[in-house]
């Protein structure tokens, strides 16, 4: 599948997920999902590992490490990975730590990977050779439902390799959150179509996945916005202030939230280097 059709299919899934009643929306991607395969409807599974950088720790280091990750022979239904290093120091997860994500089809694809994984003598060398760099807690990692909503062309989102996050962490104010979340996530892709967004853009939202610690658990969902860098980030965000209030007072309606948290994000999977 190609990679905006497959996006496509992704903006689809939280809009069905979501109950939109907004024909508008949903007709911007319902010929792409009419060629795809029913089973392939449902979100993808997402997990992060919380990293700390070791005394050697560095773009060049890092981009070595992850470049021998990629020679790994990955399980079946692994689909992406990413890094993402928080623009402030204290970020959720603690101080001075980087995450790393893995984005799979399913649950039970990442839990059958992570069986693999944990078998692989190349793979223990691989973690002691770079045991100076990062040290990521595979044992802890948490687990979410995972839904972006790009809108393919009509959001102006080329799938850079090297991108900024903006994420907020929110907890429902009541029973009829996730109700009221429908409503403005429908609210909020209208906005994307018809404000023909100049800069690029595209955003997830997150759910719990099974037990995750604290204080990651303290939320609900998590919603994350994605640009090609901070300045266009600003500029939207400032766009939004302006003339999108009655969308916010939706979202705020829905649910409370905190944040943006910034933070730099750099695709570890597929090899990047193989997409220059």
């Amino acid at each position: 599948m190609n990679y905006l059709k497959f996006m496509a299919l992704l903006s689809f899934l939280f809009l069905a997920a979501c109950s939109s009643e907004n024909d508008s929306v949903v007709d911007v991607t319902e010929t792409e999902v009419e060629n795809t395969e029913t089973e392939e409807q449902s979100p993808l599974y997402t997990e992060y590992m919380t990293c700390v950088p070791g005394a050697d720790f560095s773009d060049a280091t890092v981009t070595a490490m992850v470049d021998e990750w990629n020679n790994f022979e990955f399980a079946e239904g692994f689909m992406f990975s990413a890094g993402q290093d928080p623009v402030q120091s204290v970020s959720l997860g603690g101080e001075n730590v980087v995450y790393w994500q893995l984005v799979w089809a399913s649950k039970e694809a990442a839990e059958a990977g992570w069986s693999d994984w944990a078998t692989n003598a190349d793979a223990d060398q691989w973690r002691a050779k770079h045991a100076s760099v990062m040290q990521c807690d595979g044992e802890g990692r948490r687990g979410y439902d995972f839904y972006v909503n790009p809108l393919g062309e009509k959001a102006n989102w080329n799938r850079p390799t090297q991108w900024v996050t903006y994420g907020h962490q929110c907890k429902f104010n009541g029973e009829d959150g996730l109700e009221l979340l429908r409503s403005a996530a429908a609210a909020f892709d209208e906005y994307i179509v018809t404000a023909n967004n100049p800069e690029p853009f595209t955003y997830g939202v997150m759910f719990h996945n099974g037990e995750n610690p604290e204080p990651f658990s303290n939320y609900d969902f998590f919603w994350q916005n994605y640009y090609e860098n901070h300045t266009d980030a600003e500029t939207s965000y400032a766009r939004f202030a302006e003339v999108g209030a009655d969308i916010q007072a939706m979202f705020d309606a829905a649910a409370t939230c905190e944040g943006p948290t910034a933070s730099d994000s750099y695709q570890f999977y597929p090899d990047p280097n193989d997409e220059a």
